[in-house]
């Protein structure tokens, strides 16, 4: 039995919450430098190989997953059509993500609308967390996302987020254009 066929076996164990470094290296009693080594040759093998799974490693978290360009084939399977985040959590997320730490305010502030909802929703997804509270009168929590976040989006640092498009002001002058109110959330 190979070192890497053995720690690929144990991270597709683990499932979905993933594996610690520090476990892998206890159940196969190797060193802790040895499963780092093999972790990184498991990822860049399962990333450049044509196979639908990928495994992951996001700080001394290791995961297997199903690759990104399979997921809606995967979501047939499981007859999994409808997705965990709505149109406003996704946008409350996004924000979050590029812009953290940040603070309910400058969320709303960026959307237009109160986010109270999206907020509490992804902190119950475990997808963004309360980071401290801003330097600032009431002091109000700052959000940030997790690494449950960076798996779901199959990332392994924020520095693999997409650039923003460039911005270029409307007709009348603003960034944005103007919002209908229906498109917010209702609190």
């Amino acid at each position: 039995m190979s070192i890497s066929a053995q720690l690929e076996a144990l991270i597709y164990a683990a499932g979905a919450s993933g594996i610690e470094i520090k476990q892998l290296a206890q159940i196969s009693q190797l060193s802790m430098a040895v499963v780092r080594e093999n972790v990184v040759k498991l990822v860049e093998a399962s990333s450049a190989a044509d196979y639908g799974l990928v495994i992951q490693q996001n700080g001394d978290l290791v995961t297997m997953s199903t690759k990104p360009e399979y997921d809606q084939a995967v979501r047939k399977v499981l007859n999994d059509d409808d997705s965990l985040l709505t149109p406003a959590m996704l946008e409350t997320l996004t924000i979050v993500a590029y812009q953290q730490p940040i603070t309910r305010l400058q969320v709303d502030e960026v959307r237009g609308v109160n986010s109270s909802v999206s907020l509490k929703n992804l902190q119950s997804l475990g997808l963004i967390i309360i980071a401290g509270q801003a330097d600032e009168p009431g002091t109000p929590n700052l959000y940030r996302t997790t690494d449950l976040f960076l798996r779901a989006f199959g990332l392994t640092d924020l520095q693999q987020l997409p650039p923003l498009p460039v911005e270029q002001p409307t007709s009348d002058g603003a960034m944005y254009p103007a919002r209908n109110d229906d498109e917010g959330e209702p609190e």
